[in-house]
């Protein structure tokens, strides 16, 4: 599964995407732990936003191999 991270991030993980292997299909919630595994729970704070293939998801969102989920975090305007 493809796996995109954009804005501070992509900058922090020095790197724009993984590819992650899951049995299909896999929360958005799992996904996240096998990511905190790798990188460290810092980079996914309970406020990190996600989307899957371009449309907002939540932790309960189930996706399959061929989805592409991306990682951003919260934006704040001023």
């Amino acid at each position: 599964m493809k796996i995109l991270y954009f804005a501070s991030l992509k900058e922090n993980l020095n790197t724009a995407h993984d590819e992650i292997n899951v049995v299909s299909p896999v929360s958005i919630s799992s996904i996240k732990k096998q990511l905190i595994n790798k990188y460290g729970a810092q980079y996914f704070p309970e406020n990190i936003m996600c989307a899957v293939n371009h449309e907002m998801a939540n932790e309960s969102t189930k996706v399959c191999e061929s989805d592409e989920v991306a990682f951003f975090p919260p934006v704040t305007g001023g």
